[in-house]
């Protein structure tokens, strides 16, 4: 039977990592959780496939940690990844720390501290500080002012639901701390290779009670050529559109004040401006009530063949 360690005060936490050819930034990641002032309960690393050395350096620096365990498996996509590890995992909360990311030095211990102060919370998010490939700080560049641009909207408006569907403040799967019995609800990630953690966060917000502790730096966000998100911008943008018109299906007006007034049509306005994906929202958000579940309709929308024809209408946006 897994002992948790008794010293922490608070809930316990699982910190689950999922590693993907990041041989070159998985050892800081991992020191980054060894490190914490309120260390993790256990530590779970599924290494998914990768074909550089990520696995036998994380196995190195994890040897002498008995609450960790790192596993092996055939790629299988990040969500998918992610679920896996926190079904292994045993804590009532779960951090997800990406491994080309790492925790700021007291972030378990802020994350236990919020939630004794503030009672239970489903999901907590903090400030993201930016370095580049090599681990230095940015105070400047497009990622700093995406994140600065997304902080703004959010301090203008006070709409933090509809602030995330502007643009993603919290920024990565690796700023969320949250309740195992909240991903149970959510039917944990969703089959989305880029916005699974957009649509965790508008699940969270529709289901549960969320912190946000954006003046306090919960992690550093490492910006590469690897980002994922990189990729494909037309199918980031399928995505993007999906996830918004599954959340005004399941929030909408929940999204804004309850006064409805000019201001919460301002930022709904500047929202679809800024998105400039009008065509692809309304038709997603038509087609949504057909489906079941978020699961399906997400199937449905990134499907590879039917794909074609939305990846080429979100491009020409």
């Amino acid at each position: 039977m897994f002992k948790f360690l008794k010293k922490n005060e608070g809930p316990s936490i699982s910190v689950v990592v999922p590693l993907y050819n990041h041989g070159r930034y998985i050892k800081s990641t991992l020191e980054s959780v060894l490190e914490q002032t309120s260390p993790a309960d256990e530590i779970i690393l599924i290494d998914d496939g990768s074909t550089d050395n990520g696995f036998e350096i994380a196995e190195r620096v994890m040897a002498k940690t008995p609450r960790a365990r790192a596993f092996r498996q055939e790629n299988a996509g990040a969500h998918n990844t992610i679920n896996r590890a926190i079904g292994i995992s045993r804590s009532q909360y779960v951090a997800v720390l990406n491994s080309d990311d790492q925790f700021a030095p007291k972030k378990l211990e802020r994350c236990r501290e919020l939630i004794a102060q503030r009672g239970a919370a489903e999901l907590i998010a903090g400030g993201v500080g930016i370095m580049d490939d090599a681990g230095v700080p940015q105070r400047g560049g497009v990622a700093v002012d995406w994140l600065a641009r997304s902080k703004s909207f959010l301090d203008r408006y006070g709409l933090p639901q509809l602030s995330l569907v502007n643009e993603n403040y919290v920024a990565t799967t690796s700023n969320m701390v949250f309740s195992r019995r909240m991903w149970d609800a959510a039917g944990g990630f969703q089959p989305l290779r880029y916005c699974h953690d957009l649509d965790f966060l508008m699940f969270a917000f529709e289901s549960g009670s969320v912190i946000l502790d954006l003046n306090e730096e919960h992690i550093v966000y490492r910006v590469h050529q690897g980002n994922t998100i990189k990729e494909d911008l037309a199918r980031v943008r399928v995505e993007i559109a999906a996830v918004i018109a599954d959340a005004l299906y399941q929030s909408g007006p929940r999204l804004l004040s309850p006064e409805f007034g000019e201001r919460d049509f301002e930022a709904f306005t500047t929202v679809l401006r800024n998105k400039q994906m009008s065509d692809m929202l309304c038709f997603f958000q038509t087609v949504r009530p057909a489906f079941a579940t978020r699961t399906a309709f997400y199937e449905y929308a990134t499907d590879a063949k039917r794909g074609t024809a939305f990846r080429q209408a979100v491009a020409s946006a």
